[in-house]
């Protein structure tokens, strides 16, 4: 036997297909707050499957698979459809939507405006400072 580390979540169909075929499984259930991390770490896993595609099928696939991660996240977290169509429809009406004429190579901020300045540099991602 090779021995392989998943280290994530699947779907709850695959341990039995596997099974079958011949693939054993070495796991556990995940409490509430690990099985959130998890959702979580399985949305990055598929939106990064979303970015590789390449013809429109793949990407009707992937999409569906960020769908169900995104449904599973909402679910165990007590989050209705409802509830974060109302926050999307907030956002743009709020931002607006998404369009290619609005990509942004860089932007220069007045020194001044250290407001703007320390939530750029700040973020969870600060955007990187070019000179």
């Amino acid at each position: 036997m090779k021995k392989y580390n998943f280290n994530k979540l699947i779907r709850s169909k695959l341990p039995e297909r596997m099974r079958e075929e011949g693939v054993m499984l070495y796991g556990r259930a995940l409490d509430d707050h690990e099985f959130i991390q998890e959702l979580k770490n399985k949305l990055i896993e598929e939106a990064l499957e979303v970015k590789d595609t390449l013809s429109r099928i793949d990407l009707i696939k992937e999409l569906a698979d960020v769908t169900e991660v995104i449904e599973a996240l909402a679910s165990s977290a007590s989050i209705t459809k409802e509830e974060i169509e109302q926050e999307r429809a907030i956002k743009r009406n709020t931002n607006g939507d998404f369009v290619a004429e609005n990509f942004v190579d860089y932007i220069e901020v007045p020194t001044d405006k250290s407001e703007i300045i320390e939530y750029l540099e700040n973020k969870n991602r600060p955007y990187e400072y070019r000179s």
